[in-house]
């Protein structure tokens, strides 16, 4: 009992200590910081969970630990360490915000310091430019797509009868790379492990999955699929898929089961119908690198109704083994569904609707025809069809145009007929707690015209596949 004594009394005398050192008529008028992330990197977005560092000289002789209180936007920040000159904060929110007009306080016993008053931290340029498909003929109806470990892009080149595989260089040198000899029907699907150096297709009119080898693209092999429209589990070629078989550019519900993404360990997660007797429904498989093929849990819709039909037509995964896939088309579910690793499905934005452009968190946001999505560190990259638009999701489900214009939208966003593509940039808008129409409004200066595939290279480097203007664009943020 003395011994516990003796330590809440020590407790008491380090907070008394602290407070004693700086009397309130003398604590300092100004504090200057330095903001970063706790690499010492800029910092461009908060979001839930994330630290920021901040760090000043005055820090050292202030009570933060026993009586500071962090403020960024009138949001209350949780102090995670406080330590000599610099602090920790962690801001628990529901929606992110965009470091680039943002107020941060800091408030001791009834003195608060303005620490950043609107200020600018980091407002990044984005950036599009048709990197190929310039000259008439290159594509035909580019769609979903993919990268190697070179940065190079593989496109999906819908044609009529065989499809093709596109190489482009991050150059934009652009040759054929595979299909030449009509060894594809319907491609629906495309990832590539570069581990194995191999690359993987969904085949919607033989209803398999095919690898390629990177090294010598004739080398084709049947990772798994019978050949036959079907939804049995199994080993290579006795599993079966129900591969939906309609191009990029076709509209309607008919437009489903497709896409495909690959994880870490090299397994293959593919879009797929789900049964020819019950109307829409749907499910996500995943293919192992022996071809051993299986249902994700929870990823099986057999909807009672129109709200609940949400088939996938693009596929990706993130760094959480977390499946996101995107699903669209009028008066049902149009947007993104996440399935975490212990099954749980839930909708990460979008809503049912007609089609729509509209940013915002989970179902304000709308989206059109959604084709394809890619994922990088929190956020995912939507290539939204019709609406000829790039859009980027945080992992809390906050959705902001970053390129396109808008195909359905009025003549603000639309300039139809359309002129063809036209390379331009901006500056990312002030703070947005809750995105509104600033970044809809900015991003059409790029116009694009319908956006079928999206690959990520890295933060600040985004490939879009547009199958409106036939054309390939490169989207830089920075």
């Amino acid at each position: 009992m003395k011994k516990q004594m003796f330590v809440w009394l020590s407790a008491l005398a380090i907070v008394f200590s602290a407070c004693e050192r700086i009397p309130g008529n003398q604590l300092p008028k100004d504090i200057d910081i330095t903001i970063t992330d706790i690499a010492g990197k800029p910092v461009e977005t908060i979001y839930a969970g994330m630290l920021i560092k901040l760090v000043s000289p005055e820090f050292k002789n202030l009570p933060i630990r026993q009586e500071g209180k962090f403020f960024i936007d009138k949001q209350e920040a949780e102090i995670k360490e406080a330590k000599g000159d610099y602090v920790l904060l962690s801001l628990p929110m529901l929606n992110y915000i965009e470091l680039t007009g943002v107020d941060i306080s800091l408030l001791i016993r009834n003195t608060r310091w303005q620490l950043c008053s609107a200020c600018v931290l980091y407002r990044p340029t984005v950036r599009g430019v048709v990197l190929a498909g310039t000259k008439e003929g290159t594509f035909n109806l580019p769609a979903e797509m993919t990268l190697d470990a070179a940065g190079n892009i593989y496109v999906i080149d819908q044609r009529t009868g065989h499809d093709l595989i596109k190489k482009v260089t991050p150059a934009g040198v652009t040759t054929d790379f595979a299909g030449m000899a009509n060894e594809f029907g319907r491609l629906v699907g495309i990832a590539i492990d570069n581990t194995r150096g191999l690359m993987y297709v969904s085949d919607a009119t033989s209803q398999q999955v095919k690898a390629i080898n990177l090294a010598s693209p004739t080398t084709i092999s049947v990772l798994a699929g019978s050949g036959t429209a079907g939804n049995t589990d199994g080993t290579g070629t006795a599993a079966s898929f129900r591969f939906g078989s309609n191009l990029v550019s076709d509209f309607g519900t008919s437009e489903i089961g497709q896409g495909m993404t690959i994880d870490a360990g090299g397994n293959l997660y593919v879009g797929e119908l789900y049964t020819a007797t019950i109307t829409f429904a749907s499910q996500i498989r995943k293919i192992t690198p022996a071809g051993v093929v299986t249902v994700v849990p929870g990823s099986r819709i057999e909807p009672m109704s129109q709200a609940e039909v949400a088939i996938p037509s693009g596929v990706s995964i993130d760094a959480g083994n977390n499946i996101h896939y995107v699903s669209g088309s009028s008066g049902f579910f149009q947007g993104i569904t996440k399935i975490t690793p212990g099954g749980i499905a839930s909708r990460l934005a979008g809503k049912t609707s007609f089609e729509g452009l509209n940013d915002g968190t989970g179902n304000v946001a709308q989206f059109s025809y959604p084709k394809a999505i890619a994922s990088l560190n929190t956020y995912f990259y939507v290539a939204d069809g019709t609406n000829g638009a790039l859009r980027r999701v945080s992992n809390t489900g906050a959705v902001i145009t970053l390129a396109g214009v808008g195909h359905f939208e009025t003549a603000a966003y639309c300039a139809c007929p359309f002129a063809g593509p036209r390379d331009s940039s901006y500056v990312m808008p002030p703070i947005l707690v809750v995105p509104g129409d600033a970044y809809e409004t900015l991003a059409k200066a790029i116009r694009m015209n319908q956006a079928g595939g999206v690959a990520v290279r890295n933060a600040g480097l985004i490939y879009v596949a547009d199958y409106g203007y036939r054309c390939i664009w490169k989207i830089t943020i920075g």
